[in-house]
């Protein structure tokens, strides 16, 4: 009898089927791991991150580390980290020897990196110039020259246009930029006198460290007694707004009608934190400046700061707002001194979240520096930069603040959030080990190891300035 070809169908399906579960029946079976979950933080954040393996971690925390060699009296070595979180970096630094003496210093840049920049390379050499040929006291020579290096970047900048601007037009302007010869120096002139830098420097020399600070980064001594207790101490105070004696002392150069607006939220204006600076023209401008040239300028750099330009000119009546004259201290070097820290405020920022200008972070600096060969960072910058991040958990959607539980979690949303400068600032640190232990420097795993170049001096000035009254005449601040 013929078999219906649906039968014969049937029976091949079947076939098939037991090779098939014979098949699944033999192989052998493959686990998959379970993946590990991902850390919770403990307040919820909506705010995105990458989880970071800690070989990533650690590559992205020493990638800006170094280390100095120097053959300064008092000094062993120098160490040295930034951590970006601008782009491009508006912090920078320098390192050179005076003889026998060290020139060191931290520079924050704001609105762009141009002027710190300028600032890096310029400010060591009127330093070593005013030091060396200034008959007075060491304190006025490295005050001359953070006046005379700020008063030659305004004077390159106002010599690029008429001198009298009564009957000048727009037109005018832009045909006295167009008639430069060399546009690429004119455009460098102008961006580093619109940016903005504060400057942090020390100069150490036969015992004595003198400090002068323009501007909220800040320079702290680190100090061990003799019962082996560590204290930190800032050598020479902040120029902020947010300081009561800084800011009285503001508002007294002005008239008292003006008290209100100069000053609003701890800034200048409501715009500006920093009560000292380089660059920044547009606080400092004749009036006439204002309306009549800054508007004028190339339009890539007007519109740096062209949003709330108008906030400044409705409120501009008695320039100069801001000045770079530092405050300048001298501190004789001490047994018990072990390191100097020179840090932009991207570092004391996460150190003293409820009051930057607080000195518990000066402390908590001091802590994390007696700490520093017990840890896993070689580099001491790199240590205060890995426990900086790691000081506080802090979720400031919920204003808590708590100590960090999980180092991986922490630090992968401190170095992955975007965009970065909404979370925190460039971090940019020197350590100077003072040479007051048996204690050997430490070179290796601490980055690049350079040697420090001596500063060179006998160069013209940026400009030659017309002379004017300071707004810091008779004013003792500059001695403390």
């Amino acid at each position: 009898m013929a078999i219906p070809v649906r039968t014969l169908t049937a029976l091949a399906g079947l076939g098939l089927t037991g090779a098939a579960g014979g098949y699944y029946f033999i192989k052998p079976t493959v686990v998959k791991p379970v993946p590990s979950p991902t850390p919770v933080a403990k307040y919820h954040d909506s705010r995105p991150f990458t989880l970071l393996p800690s070989t990533d971690i650690d590559q992205r925390l020493r990638s800006g580390q170094f280390m100095n060699k120097v053959s300064t009296p008092e000094v062993k070595a120098i160490y040295s980290n930034q951590l970006a979180s601008n782009n491009p970096v508006e912090d920078n630094y320098s390192i050179h020897t005076l003889g026998q003496g060290l020139i060191a210093g931290v520079y924050d840049g704001h609105i762009g990196p141009h002027c710190s920049r300028l600032i890096k390379d310029q400010l060591p050499i009127y330093m070593a110039r005013a030091i060396t040929n200034d008959e007075g006291s060491t304190e006025d020579a490295i005050s001359t020259a953070f006046v005379d290096l700020d008063q030659d970047i305004q004077q390159r900048f106002y010599n690029l246009f008429p001198k009298n601007l009564k009957h000048t037009t727009e037109r005018d302007i832009r045909a006295a930029i167009a008639r430069q010869p060399d546009q690429a120096a004119t455009e460098a002139i102008i961006q580093e006198a619109i940016n903005g830098s504060c400057a942090c420097a020390v100069y150490i020399h036969d015992g004595v460290i003198y400090s002068a600070n323009t501007g909220d980064s800040r320079v702290v001594i680190v100090s061990q007694d003799e019962e082996g207790n560590w204290k930190g101490r800032r050598l020479v105070e902040e120029e902020s707004p947010a300081n009561p004696e800084w800011r009285a002392h503001m508002l007294s150069q002005h008239p008292e009608s003006e008290a209100d607006v100069i000053v609003m939220r701890n800034r200048i204006f409501g715009l500006i934190a920093v009560g000292g600076s380089f660059g920044d023209i547009m606080y400092k401008v004749p009036v006439d400046y204002q309306m009549k040239v800054l508007p004028f300028i190339p339009y890539d750099i007007y519109k740096t700061f062209a949003r709330y330009h108008h906030r400044i000119v409705v409120n501009y009546h008695t320039p100069p707002y801001l000045q770079s004259k530092p405050l300048v201290s001298q501190h004789k070097l001490e047994k018990g001194d072990r390191f100097v820290i020179l840090g932009t405020d991207g570092l004391w920022d996460e150190l003293s979240w409820d009051n930057v200008r607080s000195t518990n972070g000066d402390q908590v600096a001091a802590t994390m520096m007696s700490q520093w060969k017990k840890g896993g960072e070689s580099n001491p910058a790199t240590h205060l930069v890995r426990q900086a991040l790691l000081f506080e958990a802090v979720y400031k959607n919920v204003g808590k603040k708590e100590p960090v539980e999980d180092e991986t979690l922490e630090l992968s949303k401190r170095l992955t959030r975007k965009p970065s400068r909404n979370y925190r600032d460039d971090i940019t640190i020197t350590v100077i080990e003072l040479d007051t232990t048996e204690d050997t420097p430490v070179y290796e795993n601490v980055g690049p190891v350079h040697e420090t170049k001596e500063v060179l001096f006998d160069v013209p000035r940026l400009a030659e300035p017309v002379k004017q009254a300071s707004w810091f005449s008779g004013w003792i601040w500059s001695r403390l």
